[in-house]
């Protein structure tokens, strides 16, 4: 079997006409949806807000309305997969050094953890992805991505500057 008779929602752009914005929003959502294993669904939540919190945590002390804004939901949503994560001993809420009425989140060492495996299993996906490639065609790969990543977060949160968030 060819790989079009086996991945249709991904060979179809080798019929039809694509601009680079459709493939990668078609990239997107099919690793999106991507289910390897019976806790996967679970498991891939648990990784967006632990990576969401270790990704704020370098901006200081993060809260459940800054998880939400940095994954793009409610707070009620964040609030939800915050306490699943703090459950499974990813995450903790402590008190807010700034505001005694709030809570912060922080990353525990098991999330460390967990998050250490998660890339671990990233990594090893784009090197399947891209097996054949050559050195140079992944790490120009790599730096088009970063360079994607932080003109998104341009687009859609403004330019980074000091006290920025």
């Amino acid at each position: 079997m060819d790989f079009a008779s086996t991945h249709p929602e991904l060979a179809e752009a080798e019929t039809e006409a694509e601009g680079a914005g459709q493939a990668l929003f078609r990239f997107v959502r099919h690793w999106s949806r991507r289910a390897h294993g019976p806790d996967d669904g679970e498991r891939g939540r648990e990784v967006l807000v632990t990576e969401a919190v270790c990704a704020l945590q370098e901006r200081g002390e993060v809260t459940v309305n800054d998880v939400a804004a940095e994954l793009g939901i409610d707070q009620s949503g964040a609030s939800r997969m915050l306490a699943h994560a703090t459950g499974r001993g990813l995450l903790a809420m402590i008190p807010s050094e700034t505001d005694a009425r709030r809570r912060a989140v922080t990353l525990t060492d098991a999330g460390r953890d967990f998050l250490t495996a998660a890339h671990q299993w990233q990594d090893e996906i784009f090197a399947a992805l891209t097996d054949g490639w050559t050195s140079a065609e992944r790490t120009g790969f790599q730096h088009a991505m970063t360079r994607l990543i932080a003109a998104s977060a341009t687009l859609t949160h403004g330019p980074a500057g000091p006290g920025s968030r």
